[in-house]
This record gives C-alpha cells, structure tokens and sequence, in this order.
C-alpha cells in the first residue's frame, strides 16, 4: 500500500476529507493526530480497507449533521473507528475504555 497516510490526507474533497488549513491536515488535539495514525495504521496491517472506514465515515458525519449533533470531526472519526475495531474483534469495549482513559491521562500530564 503506497503511503496510505498521504493519500488520505491528499484526499481533500467530500464530507470524509480530514480538516485542513492552508491546505494542510489539521490536528487541534494531540488525541486527533494519534486516533488518525491507529486507524491508517489499523488499515496497513489489513485488518480493514481504507473505503470501508471512510464509508463508515460519511455515515456518521451524515447522521451527526442530520441530528444536529455539536461534536467535531475527529469525534465522529473516533465513534467510527470504536466501532469499526469491535465489529472487526480486533479489541473488546472494555479495552478501549481503559486505553482511552489512560491516553486522557497521558494527555493530561503533558506525555
């Protein structure tokens, strides 16, 4: 897979497109930059293709929007990506309960 990361992020169009200023990915959060190289590289490893996800992706922003929901772009890829890792057994609820807490933590700390 020819550098799966910079093709998405060159990916500039539709409602999937990673946010960006000056033509640039976006990160406002350290959590943002980290949840988005888990999922690239989730799809590296062959646990999921890159089109399922950002389907998925769409959906969610789709839906989000329709309910008016206040919650940002990289809120909904996280939703999508939980969800995505269950589905796929590739970790349980529970685990990722426990590393997301643990990364607040970190983020918490300055780590």
């Amino acid at each position: 897979m020819a550098n799966l990361a910079q093709r998405i992020a060159a990916d500039a169009n539709g409602p999937a497109a990673i946010p960006r200023r000056n033509g640039e990915p976006v990160f406002n959060e350290p959590w943002e930059s980290r949840v988005f190289g888990m999922a690239v590289g989730l799809c590296e490893r062959g646990f999921y293709d890159w089109d399922e996800f950002r389907e998925r992706l769409i959906a969610e922003i789709l839906l989000a929007d329709v309910r008016h929901e206040d919650s940002r772009y990289y809120e909904r890829f996280l939703r999508v990506l939980q969800r995505l890792v269950v589905e796929k057994r590739i970790c349980v609820d529970a685990e990722i309960d426990q590393r997301a807490a643990a990364a607040m933590v970190a983020d918490d700390e300055g780590q």
